[in-house]
């Protein structure tokens, strides 16, 4: 393997951000800050051919789903670079995600990975296509959170 130069660990850091970005927008419910992470033209693929394609299009995937949970907690680890290199990026970044349905009394646990392809556009790195594929879920009852702990705004949700 090569030395990366400073140049290399920029970019890494950048899409690292763009990233971590996600996990905030979605757990704060921030659609604006969701959508500005993909490109105009990006992809999310969820698997068995349910893909959603442009930024539009995304914000009312992320509207629809961030809008069902009373709280979520995305934790993005183990980003792998596959490549990077002249404006283009491919990673893969493990994810759990748990989500507190409490109209239905239920929490889901996620765990999986993040297979992204990105672009530096210049202002920031952002997501061309995203594939979303899972290796477990667990759902469990929900349980009250202790008065001692307050949980964190959610875009007024």
């Amino acid at each position: 393997m090569s030395r990366l130069t400073a140049e290399d660990l920029v970019a890494r850091a950048e899409i690292s951000d763009t990233l971590h970005a996600y996990s905030r927008g979605v757990d704060r419910c921030d659609i604006d800050l969701l959508a500005d992470l993909f490109t105009e033209d990006a992809t999310f693929d969820y698997g068995h051919g349910n893909v959603t394609a442009g930024r539009e299009r995304l914000r009312g995937l992320f509207e629809a789903a961030t809008g069902r949970y009373t709280a979520t907690s995305h934790h993005v680890s183990t980003v792998s670079f596959l490549q990077v290199g002249d404006g283009t990026a491919q990673t893969i970044a493990y994810v759990y995600a748990f989500h507190d349905n409490a109209d239905q009394g239920l929490h889901l646990h996620v765990w999986g990975c993040y297979e992204d392809e990105l672009v530096d556009e210049g202002d920031r790195w952002r997501i061309r296509a995203r594939k979303v594929r899972v290796a477990g879920t667990k759902t469990t009852d929900s349980e009250q959170i202790p008065e001692r702990f307050q949980r964190y705004d959610r875009a007024g949700r």
